[in-house]
């Protein structure tokens, strides 16, 4: 799949989870496809990215009820694994303290957030100086601040032919066994798909000036 229709599913996954209750047809007329094509986005979300999408009433996430009222938005989300990852070096905090306060955590964000903050909670924990940390984490940072990062591939890789693409990520997602994440690439400029599951570092992008977070 292209980059812009990774893009568009992510939004369908964004408005189902903020507005629970659209029909096929409605889903369908929002994005400007038929209802054939929604279904297929559809089939993704739940199928290909694995989040517990159904239809009941509409679309929408399943509910737990255990579901806290006010729930962390992504933006919130971002800022609070930038704050944690800064707070793990910290040696006058509790590792052990740490840990458990970040097994909790996932269940405080909305169902579809919640891949994500575990699989950088796992990367943050489980390997604190392993390759999940040196991607998940900067990964993290670079989307609440809006700045470009480097993508390290391996240079004997025939498969790619940017070993080092620069890129400012927008949305970064599950799809079957691997993550992806969608951005602006510097060198192509152009929005483009990326895999990471053969990407060994991410490092910030020196050459250009970040944006900081609004407030």
């Amino acid at each position: 799949m292209v980059a812009e229709r990774f893009r568009r599913i992510w939004q369908l996954v964004e408005l189902i989870a903020a507005e629970p209750g659209f029909s096929r047809k409605q889903l369908a007329e929002r994005f400007s496809l038929s209802e054939r094509q929604i279904q297929s986005d559809l089939n993704v979300v739940k199928v290909e990215m694995g989040l517990p999408l159904v239809r009941s009433q509409g679309y929408r996430f399943r509910a737990e009820d255990s579901q806290p009222e006010n729930q962390f938005s992504l933006a919130e989300a971002q800022l609070l694994l930038v704050l944690l990852r800064r707070a793990a070096r910290d040696p006058s905090l509790s590792g052990e303290r740490m840990r458990a306060l970040m097994e909790k955590l996932p269940f405080l964000f909305p169902l579809h957030l919640r891949p994500l903050i575990a699989k950088t909670m796992e990367a943050m924990t489980a390997d604190p100086a392993g390759r999940h940390q040196g991607i998940f984490a900067p990964l993290a940072e670079a989307l609440l601040r809006k700045a470009y990062v480097k993508l390290h591939y391996p240079s004997a890789d025939p498969l790619y032919s940017m070993q080092e693409p620069i890129v400012q990520p927008d949305v970064l997602f599950p799809y079957l066994a691997s993550w992806y994440v969608i951005g602006h690439c510097r060198q192509k400029d152009r929005v483009m798909v990326f895999d990471l599951d053969h990407v060994v570092a991410v490092t910030p992008d020196t050459g250009l000036l970040s944006l900081t977070p609004e407030g």
